[in-house]
This record gives structure tokens, C-alpha cells and sequence, in this order.
């Protein structure tokens, strides 16, 4: 049995997507008939059986109470509208639910009621883009990484944004059916078992915009003009800060090094370039201060684990 934890202002998407890939997976098993019998049974529960108000005014009336449920072999958290706050007693009813399962997921923010469990703790987990320094500071023994859309830690399992809860769902069913089986269903729903990128070309290429003014304009001046000498001496000549000072200001501002914020800043105008305009991938790798395709292509794996040319057919 899955189940999938009910609360005021949970994004009926986070719920409705994972549910919707355990059903198509059990209508993919029972039409071969070589499998031996399986199904998901998904079950939705709130505190003491309440109808919840989803985060889009929707009204769900769930199938039990917490209390009432004592065999679920997954639990899948559900994500809210921005950062949730969870009363101390939903986080009680979590923490025994996702202790009698065998495996515990969440989708977007639900891993902040996963965290508050401490569940995460010591663990790998993603959440949305937007909301993973939040995470990581309210949680700091949780490893947060904004950049890919599914993270499996041991029988953890947690997903990026709203709609990564399709992937997260497929990747439980590649777990218990195999990689054969996952691929069926997300070619019955048209989508990914794996979407390239991630959640990296929003996350990564979302610059922090530094408080310092004199900073500012030194981020300023790279979008502007990655193709310019962005060597540490030559940021801090134009700041008119020491590199020492430029540094430690770059780490504390943007949680990043200069030489990171110059890589990430150039891949950020490529990728526009690449999905914007019909320069060639040669013309973009000068134009951005890379020099060549395969420095670019090195870049590109390492911010966002995906290719120049790849990231320009999917996102284009």
C-alpha cells in the first residue's frame, strides 16, 4: 500500500501525479499476464479523516485518518505552496507513519516534513529549486541538492518541483518493477523516466544577487560580458576590492567562489543563447568566454549534467 498524507494547502499536483503513475503501473502489470500478481493500492489519509483544502481551493475528502492506517509500505509526503508549516501534531502522525513503512518519499517541500521527522538526517534529499537554502538551513544535517529532480538515499526517496512527483513515482516503480517496467509507464503517459537537466537549469542558473553594491556591479559586468578577462585580479581591479576581499564577498554573498560564479554566470548566457537564438554551439562557446565547444561541453556537465547540444533540443 502507498500512502499519501493529506494537509491544508498540499498542492493537489504533488498527490494527484504519484497517484496517477501507481495506477498506470498496476494496469501495465495486469496486461501481462507472465508477471506474477501486483498492484499498488494508494490510499490518501489526513489528520482524524478531515476533508482538506488544497493550495488551488480544491476540496479532498481523504480515504481514512492517520491513526487509522497501520499498513503502509510507502508514504509519500506531499509538497505545499512555498515553504509549509507543520503543527507539531501532523508531524508526530508522520514520523509514525513513515516509521512503520518501509519506505518514505516526498515531493517539492514535502521534504520539510520529512526533515522535521528526522528522517533526512545525514541523508541526501532534493526539494524544489527555490526553497533548498531554506531547507538547508533550517535542517543542516540534511545534504540538500537543488540540482537534480530525484534523490534516492537508502529507503528514502525525495523529488524537486511540483511536477517532479510523476518521476519521483516512476523511479519507486523502476525499484519494485524493474527499469523495463518504468519505461512503459512513462511511455503510456508521454513523459521521461528521467528528465535531462534536472532541476539544474533552474536551480544553478539562478544567481544570487549580492548585497554589496560594489559586487553587484562585478556580477553585473559578467552577464554582461562573459567573453571578458573574469580572471580574480581582474574582478577586483574593477570592484577596486583586494582578491582576498572579493573572495571571501563572493562565498558569503552568492554561497559561491568567484571562479563557480564565472563558470555558472557563463553558462547561464549560453544556455539563453542556445535556446534563444540560432547561433551555432561555436559561435556560443566564443561568444561566452569558453573558447571552445568541449570547454563549454565540460562546463555544461558539471553545472547542469547535461550537453550543450542536449540542453538546446530540450529547452528550445
Amino acid at each position: 500500500m502507498v500512502l499519501i498524507p493529506l494537509f491544508d494547502g498540499v498542492q493537489s499536483l504533488t498527490v494527484s501525479g504519484p497517484a496517477d503513475v501507481f495506477s498506470a503501473a498496476t494496469a501495465a502489470v495486469e496486461a501481462e499476464p507472465s508477471r506474477k500478481a501486483f498492484g499498488y493500492e494508494v490510499l490518501t489519509a489526513s489528520r482524524g479523516g478531515a476533508a482538506v483544502r488544497t493550495s488551488s481551493g480544491l476540496r479532498v475528502v481523504p480515504d481514512a485518518a492517520f491513526e487509522d492506517v497501520t499498513d503502509a509500505g510507502t508514504v509519500v509526503v506531499p509538497g505545499a505552496e512555498g515553504v509549509p508549516a507543520f503543527d507539531e501534531e501532523t508531524v508526530a502522525a508522520i514520523s509514525v507513519l513513515v516509521g512503520r513503512a518501509g519506505r518514505a518519499a516526498s515531493v517539492c517541500t514535502g521534504a520539510f516534513l520529512l526533515a522535521a521527522t528526522g528522517l533526512l538526517h545525514g541523508r541526501r534529499a532534493a526539494t524544489h529549486w527555490q526553497f533548498a537554502e531554506e531547507l538547508q538551513r533550517r535542517h543542516p544535517a540534511v545534504e540538500v541538492d537543488a540540482r537534480v529532480t530525484v534523490v534516492r538515499d537508502g529507503p528514502v526517496t525525495t523529488a524537486g518541483g511540483i511536477a517532479s512527483g510523476v518521476d519521483l513515482a516512476l523511479d519507486l516503480v523502476e525499484q519494485d518493477l524493474g527499469r523495463e517496467a518504468a519505461h512503459v509507464v512513462a511511455r503510456n503517459l508521454v513523459t521521461h523516466v528521467r528528465r535531462p537537466g534536472g532541476q539544474a537549469q533552474s536551480a544553478e542558473l539562478h544567481l544570487r544577487e549580492a548585497r554589496n553594491a560594489s559586487l553587484r556591479e562585478v556580477q553585473r559586468m559578467v552577464l554582461a560580458h562573459p567573453d571578458a578577462d573574469l580572471t580574480l585580479r581582474s574582478l577586483s581591479r574593477r570592484a577596486g576590492l583586494s582578491e582576498r576581499h572579493l573572495s571571501r564577498l563572493f562565498r558569503e554573498q552568492t554561497g559561491m567562489s568567484a571562479r563557480v560564479y564565472v563558470e555558472r554566470a557563463r553558462v547561464a548566457v549560453a544556455s539563453r543563447l542556445l535556446t534563444e537564438t540560432l547561433r551555432s554551439i561555436e559561435t556560443v562557446a566564443e561568444e561566452t568566454g569558453f573558447g571552445t565547444v568541449a570547454t563549454m561541453g565540460h562546463a555544461f556537465h558539471r553545472v547542469l549534467g547535461i550537453s550543450p547540444l542536449d540542453y538546446r533540443e530540450r529547452f528550445s
